[in-house]
């Protein structure tokens, strides 16, 4: 006789199933072939990837790794899912990232003992702090191994809570199944994050009897906090009697796929929205309660939003010190603020909160607007009008300023992102996913790159990685198959990341690749230039070369003698080096010559004329492409937040793009009366 408490556990283990398992929901390759079989702990590893659902494992293999890869290679074969050979370890690693980025599923990685699976862990890290849930796989050497056999190294203890959100080791192969739930119960429950299975050699090839996945399953707890429903009354009743309500969206409500909540908040009770950069897309970029990032380079209405506004709604968002500054206490100082987030961690630690909500976002949400529409809370008010009307004023006077001239064939940064959405829009484009590598373009990209869906904007946020656009771009390609991929990429962080020109260009992965070459590490040329009286040598990519023009004629009559004494490919190709390295002389380094090297079609353009056709040809590419655009200067980046300040010591710009006077926020607008100076 069926109880019916066991058909409640039943319903429950079914709706948990359907939610973290979806590849246990299908016909085949569902991870249960091998019930009640003695099978080895690598194949429970490969069947627990499809039980999951994993579509994709990016990796590279070794010795201490091989019988993994061996049970990959086999479920590969038979269409459970994609191994994807990589350049690199660190790119597996933010590969994986972007694929939970842009898909909000798992990502997937795998690499060898030793420095394979060391080079996964800026990745991992990466993952870990932009709150991405990504399971690295990693094998070691047998557990009968001495400590300094051959590759052998504890990167459990490593990464256990400091690059990974937790880290695991199996010592016998009938504890994988365990240890493979419970670190993917870590990895998706609660703030995301990335978690590590190391795997001993032994452990992978030695068998075991395989247990049903759902017996493992029900030993968890996969409930999701909805917050206190007094928390929430209060909530409400200061959204109902806000007369300057704000709403702070991070990355909580993107993980939590609560874009459609926040908007229903927004737009039909007239509430404002600030992001912060991993928030970019919860809104239309062109919606007007869309006030943009806000922080270190935010816009000045985002920033003096929250220190205006008497009721601050935090969604998702941590206070990072790019927001709040060096005194978080300052930040919105008078707001009654509400903090909701998944993570109790977060709750109070930076920033004192009047009401902190231990709730999944957009289950909160959800609660909210109900309680708002039983309530039958206004949705227009005259102060809500006047709020709005208070922010448009300061956008009018404190804008985002072009640093482009538009009397000069020289390119900038803000020319070549109009310029590139204005080509998207024309195609009709619509969903695109754009990956920034970190630096001037990132923050360049968030002013002015418009991104107008959830997931579509993705970065290294908490850790600023450098090298992590080119392989996070890989990874939302194959996550987001029809969409188009724009990786942004700075001059520093393609050459930290150009090994995944071969995962690129051998796969043929559609990637629409900006190099934006200003032959420095431009952010921090920048803050050499604001705060080390510019002494730029350690950031000058150039390493203070000096470029030898091309005699353009004379390269063409060489190039054309040396043709005709081609007797064969091997000659082809040293003439072809020998025209590359004479071009290195004045481009350091060719890197659209770099990039078809790996099969990838690429050009150079240096120019206003050249970029828009160039634009037009690489979105009608079916494949890869690489526009490789030169730069003639470094171009700061304001509104900054000078680092160590304030919001209150917000600078709007320079007098004149380079000029190195700036003007403040603080010369236009009163911090005490709340008001445009006059």
């Amino acid at each position: 006789m069926t109880t019916s408490s066991t058909l409640a556990d039943q319903r429950h283990l079914e709706t948990v199933l359907a939610r973290y398992f979806p590849g246990s929901l299908r016909s085949e390759h569902d991870g249960r072939s091998a019930y009640g079989k003695q099978v080895s702990g690598s194949t429970l590893v490969a069947e627990f990837l499809q039980f999951v659902g994993v579509e994709v494992v990016f990796g590279i293999p070794g010795g201490a790794s091989l019988p993994l890869n061996d049970a990959l290679t086999h479920a590969h074969v038979d269409g459970g899912f994609r191994y994807v050979l990589t350049g690199h370890e660190q790119g597996a690693a933010f590969e994986a990232e972007g694929y939970a980025a842009a898909s909000g599923k798992l990502g997937c990685c795998t690499a060898t003992s030793g420095p394979g699976a060391t080079n996964l862990i800026t990745g991992l890290a990466d993952a870990f702090r932009d709150s991405r849930p990504v399971l690295a796989l990693t094998g070691n050497t047998a557990t009968t191994a001495e400590p300094e056999a051959f590759q052998a190294i504890d990167i459990v203890g490593i990464t256990d809570g400091k690059a990974t959100k937790a880290s695991f080791q199996p010592r016998r192969p009938e504890q994988v199944q365990q240890i493979l739930v419970r670190a993917y119960h870590r990895a998706i429950t609660g703030r995301p994050g990335s978690v590590l299975v190391d795997l001993p050699k032994d452990v992978q090839s030695n068998p075991t009897a395989m247990l049903p996945w759902e017996e493992v399953i029900v030993q968890f707890d996969w409930t999701v906090p909805m917050g206190e429903p007094d928390a929430l009354r209060q909530a409400v009743e200061l959204l109902q009697t806000a007369e300057r309500p704000l709403l702070y969206v991070g990355n909580g409500a993107m993980i939590g796929d609560a874009a459609s909540e926040v908007q229903a908040l927004a737009q039909e009770y007239e509430i404002p929205v600030v992001t912060s950069v991993h928030g970019i897309g919860v809104l239309p970029a062109d919606d007007p309660l869309n006030l943009g990032m806000i922080g270190m380079h935010g816009t000045v209405a985002a920033n003096l939003a929250a220190h205006r506004a008497d009721v601050l709604f935090a969604l998702g968002a941590r206070f990072d010190d790019r927001v709040a500054g060096s005194n978080p206490a300052l930040f919105a100082s008078g707001a009654k603020v509400v903090h909701v987030d998944v993570d109790t961690h977060q709750l109070n630690r930076v920033r004192v909160v009047d009401l902190a909500i231990h709730g999944d976002v957009k289950v909160v949400l959800r609660q909210v607007l109900d309680q708002l529409a039983a309530n039958a809370a206004p949705r227009r008010s005259a102060e809500r009008f006047a709020w709005r009307s208070e922010i448009a004023e300061i956008q009018r006077a404190m804008p985002i300023v072009s640093y482009d001239r538009p009397d000069c064939e020289s390119l900038s940064h803000e020319f070549i992102y109009t310029t590139i959405a204005a080509v998207l829009r024309e195609r009709e484009v619509a969903d695109v996913v754009t990956t920034f590598d970190v630096g001037t373009h990132q923050m360049k990209g968030a002013q002015w790159f418009p991104v107008s869906r959830p997931r579509s904007s993705v970065t290294s946020g908490g850790m600023g990685s450098m090298g992590c656009a080119l392989p996070m771009a890989v990874g939302a390609a194959l996550a987001r198959p029809q969409a188009t991929i724009i990786a942004a990429v700075g001059d520093g962080g393609f050459v930290m990341s150009s090994h995944e020109l071969d995962t690129i260009g051998g796969y043929g992965i559609p990637v629409k690749m900006v190099l934006f070459d200003d032959a420095h590490l431009g952010m921090v040329t920048n803050w050499h230039s604001l705060f080390f009286a510019g002494r730029k040598l350690t950031s000058d990519r150039r390493r203070d070369r000096t470029r030898m023009p091309i005699d353009l004629q004379r390269m063409k009559a060489l190039i054309g003698e040396a043709l005709d004494q081609v007797r064969d490919e091997d000659d082809l190709a040293s003439l072809l080096c020998g025209a590359t390295l004479r071009l290195a002389g004045d481009e350091w380094p060719a890197f659209a010559v770099v990039a078809a090297a790996y099969g990838i079609p690429a050009e150079r353009v240096h120019t206003k004329g050249q970029l828009r056709p160039a634009v037009e040809r690489m979105l009608a590419a079916e494949g890869p492409y690489l526009l490789h655009i030169e730069l003639d200067d470094q171009a700061q980046v304001y509104p900054l937040i000078p680092p160590g300040t304030t919001p209150l010591d917000l600078i709007w710009r320079e007098t004149e793009p380079g000029s190195g006077e700036v003007i403040r926020v603080a010369d236009r607008f009163d911090f005490e009366t709340g008001r445009l100076r006059e």
